[in-house]
């Protein structure tokens, strides 16, 4: 509750901002976060290597953010990168993306935990081997949502985030021996069991059909089409879909941020494993808040 009151006060303030304006360094007790706007983010996205790494330091601590590609190639350089960096770091506490990983679960190798689970199975595996709590960096989605419904149509973001959360994962690396309706359903119920508020007629694939319609111009096709950039959050211009996005995102780095701000407070050595888009995002609000002053 705590959480959720301050991320609604930050947002109900605007006291996450995007740029470094006004010549503002650092090191000015400012209480908001400088994060890069997620169109400049997505001009820099093919520009710089993968992982994208944002080591940041001041005084005895020191944070490490893997900006991660979501692959599960468990050959990919990406996961060895990950292990180098904790095993250079010995962090004290971790962060994944993606929601809190039960600690029940466990992998019997690097390769087996990329493999089944990517970045976030190989932060997983690294942090069990060391004795090191893994803790959600993410938004809670009840939260996300609550938060989202309160600034856009719920027809709007209902169609935002079946596009993001289940067709494109779907086409890009879901299971394709099931069919597009089974995995839609699933999903759909994975969004009512996280309070995203659905009527049963709204959580039909026909509803969503009319929805895609009435915003797209044209019938769904379970295809990696051109209408996906309608929806992929880097774009700018009009589209308003891509601006859904981006809230979407600098809710989710709002509550990352503060999160860390406050692990600092407390661990002298913190590792984060998140996407490459949100590690480009907020590079300016982890120097922030690493030369924040915290006697």
């Amino acid at each position: 509750m705590l959480l959720q009151s301050l991320i609604l006060f930050l947002l109900a303030t605007n006291l996450l901002t995007t740029g470094c304006q006004s010549g503002q360094t650092y090191d000015e007790p400012k209480r908001h976060f400088h994060t890069v706007d997620y169109v400049d983010v997505g001009k820099q996205m093919n520009r710089v290597p993968t992982p994208y790494i944002v080591d940041v330091s001041h005084q005895s601590k020191r944070l490490i953010f893997i900006g991660c590609d979501h692959i599960r190639d468990s050959t990919n350089k990406q996961f060895a990168v990950i292990q180098r960096c904790f095993s250079q770091l010995k962090p004290q506490v971790a962060f994944n993306e993606g929601g809190q990983i039960n600690e029940s679960v466990h992998y019997s190798s690097l390769n087996k935990a990329a493999f089944e689970a990517g970045e976030t199975g190989c932060l997983k595996y690294l942090s069990d081997q060391a004795g090191v709590h893994l803790l959600n960096g993410d938004t809670p989605d009840s939260l996300e949502f609550a938060l989202t419904l309160k600034r856009f149509p719920k027809e709007e973001m209902y169609l935002y985030y079946v596009m993001e959360r289940i067709v494109i994962p779907y086409l890009s690396f879901g299971n394709q021996k099931e069919s597009f309706e089974t995995y839609f359903n699933d999903g759909v119920k994975w969004l009512v069991n996280n309070d995203f508020p659905l009527a049963s007629h709204e959580q039909t694939f026909a509803y969503f059909n009319d929805l895609y319609q009435k915003y797209i111009k044209r019938p769904f096709v379970p295809a990696l089409t051109g209408d996906v950039e309608k929806f992929d959050y880097i774009n700018g211009g009009d589209c308003h879909f891509c601006a859904l996005g981006r809230q979407s995102k600098m809710i989710r780095d709002s509550i990352l941020l503060t999160k860390l701000d406050q692990a600092l407070d407390q661990y002298n050595r913190i590792i984060v494993t998140f996407g490459k888009g949100h590690a480009l995002a907020v590079k300016p609000a982890l120097i922030q808040i690493m030369n924040k002053d915290r006697r």
